[in-house]
């Protein structure tokens, strides 16, 4: 598989160097992709918004099955200084450009249906890799 088609988002396959069971290390994003970055925060009360966190993570999920031998998303939560939810979301990604990316992340249930307050960054590595479990 070289490639793999969501909607009419095109995902070149990365370059990617196993590194251990279950790891990849990636050194670059895909030939003709760029790395990009979204941050959120909820900006409603949990209660309103556990059923599409739960969409939320299905959504993330299924981008990753279809994507699977590339790995170039990566999503997860974060904490605050006592480790303790509620500090937001993080998503790292490769699209081609910014509005590739735009694309893909309004369709995350979590933007769909207004539950967080967001932010899209191209993000442009300098040193070291990023490891993918």
């Amino acid at each position: 598989m070289d490639s793999f088609q969501l909607s009419n988002l095109h995902f070149p396959k990365a370059k990617v160097q196993k590194i251990g069971r279950g790891k990849t290390l990636l050194h670059a994003a895909p030939e003709g992709m760029k790395w990009f970055v979204k941050t959120e925060k909820f900006c409603k009360p949990y209660p309103q918004v556990k059923h599409h966190l739960e969409a939320h993570r299905e959504w993330v999920s299924s981008l990753r099955e279809k994507n699977s031998a590339q790995q170039v998303i990566a999503s997860g939560y974060r904490v605050d200084e006592n480790d303790k939810p509620g500090g937001g979301g993080l998503m790292i990604f490769a699209a081609k450009d910014y509005s590739a990316a735009e694309e893909l992340v309004k369709n995350d249930p979590l933007i769909k249906n207004e539950c967080v307050d967001w932010r899209l960054n191209r993000w442009i590595p300098e040193k070291g890799d990023i490891t993918l479990e």
